[in-house]
């Protein structure tokens, strides 16, 4: 493994961890957004989710099956941008701020992608 290899993907994974953590630590705002949604069990699936960006990102970080990793992280990113991010819904100033969070959620899934389809 490359120095910077290590170094990417644990700075890919810090993001993954941190979130994973917050969101364990204080579930209530990813709650609500989960049951507006109609997701069913809000609370079980904001806490997996959770878990799978927590340990995910420990295993991209420590390169433990970084391609199951960063597949793992992928999938958990397609529900948690989509509720989280829904520009479509906002208009003015929050529409911006959510497409950019939204667009910054694929470049991070696009950055799993690649790291997923190496051999």
């Amino acid at each position: 493994m490359s120095v910077t290899g290590f170094i990417g993907r644990a700075l890919l994974a810090s993001i993954f961890i941190k979130s994973g953590m917050d969101h364990l630590q204080n579930p209530d705002p990813i709650v609500r957004a989960a049951r507006g949604a109609e997701i069913p069990e809000p609370e079980l699936a904001v806490k997996v989710n959770s878990a799978v960006m927590l340990g995910a990102g420990a295993m991209l970080a420590l390169g433990v099956a970084p391609r199951l990793a960063s597949t793992a992280l992928a999938v958990s990113l397609v529900p948690t941008t989509a509720i989280g991010h829904p520009f479509w819904d906002k208009q003015g100033p929050e529409r911006r701020q959510q497409q950019t969070q939204f667009m910054k959620n694929l470049a991070l899934f696009g950055a799993l992608l690649a790291i997923g389809s190496r051999k």
